[in-house]
């Protein structure tokens, strides 16, 4: 399992956090644990390397500048090496406990979306705005991007490696509407998502601002619309027949049909798909990578 951690200006949360994170995994190893340290302007890439330094696998990957969350996930998932890839927040507000049940649910599923909305949830939020926008956010964004999740923003979710590929590859979002742009995507290729509930708990000092993120991540969202429309009519979708929906699974195939004398991208989920099968795609964001643990490295 690969775990990927975004991170800008994280310092302070990091070097407590990576000790908490360490010893939450003793029990699940083998691990790889990947910081991607968004353009931070603070020590955040040195606390993760002295912290990750000794770990049987571990990464720090640093961009130039900030990009954005969307970004430095996605640069996380590029060099991930494990078969089931994890993202989470550096503050672990996400219970780190509930990491085995949220894996687990890919044995029938192609992506397991942690959610602080569903039945057996366990959420505490320190601003009661934030409980607000999230619900505001997650309802406008499954209108108008056609997704459905109960709890689009979540920052703990895990994929099979393939799909987690596939799809951060296809993605364009830098910012904190990611999410719903994987989502949308998942949809359109017939990916199955499954809604674990998670235990979740506000941290002070985060980097969302309901009301000055807002207007940016609505205006992710419309484009994010058009663009996978206009990906599903240029499009041929051959399903994997095992992918079909079942109760309690988001999604499933959707065959589209070719349109002679126009271009198209096929993706055959048969296969393992990766950046290889895809023509046209946004190639990966460049990545400076700051450290490797010995174990890691081959």
């Amino acid at each position: 399992m690969s775990i990927v951690i975004p991170a800008y200006n994280e310092a302070a949360r990091l070097s407590v956090s990576l000790p908490a994170l360490e010893a939450g995994l003793r029990l699940l190893q083998p691990v790889e644990v990947i910081v991607v340290d968004d353009g931070s302007t603070d020590a955040t890439a040195d606390v993760a390397v002295r912290h990750l330094d000794g770990w049987p696998s571990a990464t720090v990957v640093r961009l130039p500048w900030n990009r954005g969350k969307g970004a430095a996930v996605r640069a996380g998932v590029a060099v991930a090496t494990g078969d089931v890839i994890v993202f989470m927040d550096a503050d672990l507000s996400a219970d780190i406990a509930d990491l085995p049940r949220l894996v687990g649910a890919l044995e029938h599923a192609d992506i397991a979306l942690g959610s602080r909305a569903v039945a057996g949830s366990r959420a505490v939020y320190e601003r009661s705005l934030r409980r607000l926008s999230s619900k505001v956010f997650n309802d406008v964004a499954c209108g108008v991007a056609g997704v459905a999740a109960s709890d689009t923003q979540c920052g703990f979710k895990a994929f099979r490696a393939p799909v987690a590929k596939m799809l951060f590859h296809l993605g364009e979002v830098d910012g904190f509407a990611f999410d719903v742009e994987v989502l949308a995507l998942a949809e359109l290729l017939g990916y199955r998502a499954a809604e674990v509930a998670v235990g979740w708990q506000e941290e002070a000092g985060g980097s969302v601002r309901p009301l000055r993120d807002a207007r940016r991540m609505l205006g992710d969202i419309v484009r994010i619309r058009r663009r996978v429309r206009q990906l599903a009519t240029t499009m041929v979708h051959r399903p994997d027949p095992a992918s079909a929906s079942s109760p309690g699974v988001l999604g499933g195939p959707s065959p589209r049909p070719a349109h002679p004398g126009r271009p198209e991208l096929v993706i055959d989920l048969t296969d393992s798909p990766g950046p290889a099968l895809v023509a046209g795609a946004r190639t990966a964001p460049t990545v400076v990578t700051g450290f490797r643990s010995p174990a890691a490295s081959h």
